[in-house]
């Protein structure tokens, strides 16, 4: 009996020592959160692309009847480089200045039957074709660079653009500026008494002849280009145009007298023909309307300053500049006065209309 109590003490104390040293099973911890899985990079967007990579390369041709000395040749240069390196070379020009290729009249016509793409002259030289042009070249109607800039820019010089491209198929891109018209003579003037006897190179537009013949010139019609040769030999002994032709042709060395007539404002235009403007990928359009825009407003504000530069270059040349006495200057008004509405009257009420928009705005 003894021996049986005793196995069953060692026995609880082993069970007990077994309770003892056992551990409590450690709180089972939370799942790690799996990393979240890596989601692949979006792709970065391309460059952009190439707006001009399909378009295939075009080559404008563009014969122009201005000089290389002209502001306006130096600045349609420019342009062309602008065009060009905008177009990364997709767009270039088969540009002839100088008037190699033809004057202004066979330019125009050859633009407008599209044996050329583009070319540059005066709104004078498509009254043939739309009589209407006569009111952008009246004379004596613009007498500032601000008021020009109102009519090219403006209610008129849009009216005008309309009828070129639905009557001619010529689209007007531009209105470049080359300045006031000034009179070089080897007579002197102060008065429209002076001029009497005097003979005058005129350019062909009517609108020329009836200015200079109202003044009291004979006219003589001729290229520019044989003027000098002709006062030299004394065909003639005045001549009438923008200071930078006046001056880069070196008239100084023939007359001594100049006259701020300021007669007409003479404005060049880039001509497209419409056809080859509709037939553009409307990216080359932009390209080349943005950048002219920029070009054209650069070349007005330099034309405006190069003129106040040769009145100075004329003085120190020992040229004497004269303006019209006020006897003659209140003539002047008078006359042409009467003669815009002369000139408008058979060109119908738009153009009226657009006449006396200009009258009002001068005041």
């Amino acid at each position: 009996m003894k021996k049986f109590l005793a196995l069953l003490l060692a026995l609880a104390m082993i069970f007990a020592l077994a309770a003892c040293g056992a551990k409590a099973a450690p709180a089972e911890e939370p799942a790690a959160e799996e990393p979240a899985k890596e989601e692949p990079a979006a792709e970065e967007p391309a460059a952009d692309a190439d707006p001009l990579a399909d378009l295939d390369p075009i080559v404008i041709e563009f014969p122009i009847p201005n000089a290389d000395a002209n502001i306006e040749t130096e600045y349609t240069q420019k342009w062309i480089d602008a065009v060009e390196e905008a177009s990364g070379g997709k767009i270039t020009f088969n540009f002839t200045p100088g008037g190699a290729l033809g004057n202004y009249d066979e330019l125009i016509e050859a633009t407008i039957n599209g044996v050329y793409d583009m070319t540059i002259a005066e709104p004078s030289n498509l009254v043939s074709y739309v009589p209407e042009s006569a009111v952008l070249n009246l004379p004596m109607l613009l007498s500032s660079y601000d008021e020009c800039t109102w009519v090219f820019d403006g209610e008129v010089g849009e009216w005008w653009k309309g009828l070129v491209e639905e009557n001619v198929g010529l689209v007007p891109m531009n209105f470049y500026y080359c300045g006031f018209r000034y009179i070089i003579s080897q007579g002197e003037i102060k008065s429209l008494d002076d001029i009497k006897g005097m003979i005058i190179r005129s350019p062909g537009a009517q609108n020329y002849l009836d200015t200079l013949g109202m003044l009291g010139f004979k006219c003589e019609t001729m290229a520019f280009s044989e003027a000098y040769t002709a006062m030299e030999t004394g065909v003639i002994n005045a001549v009438e145009c923008p200071l930078q032709n006046l001056w880069t042709q070196g008239y100084y060395n023939l007359c001594q007298y100049l006259l701020g007539s300021r007669h007409i404002f003479s404005e060049n235009c880039i001509f497209a023909n419409k056809e080859f403007i509709d037939s553009l990928a409307p990216e080359y359009l932009e390209i080349l309307t943005s950048t002219l825009a920029e070009i054209t407003a650069a070349e007005r504000t330099e034309c405006d300053a190069r003129e106040q530069q040769y009145m100075k270059d004329f003085a120190d040349k020992g040229t004497t500049f004269n303006e019209f006495d006020a006897d003659s200057q209140a003539k002047v008004v008078e006359m042409f006065s009467e003669y815009w509405q002369t000139a408008v009257a058979d060109l119908g009420d738009d153009a009226k209309a657009n006449l006396d928009l200009i009258i009002a705005h001068k005041g």
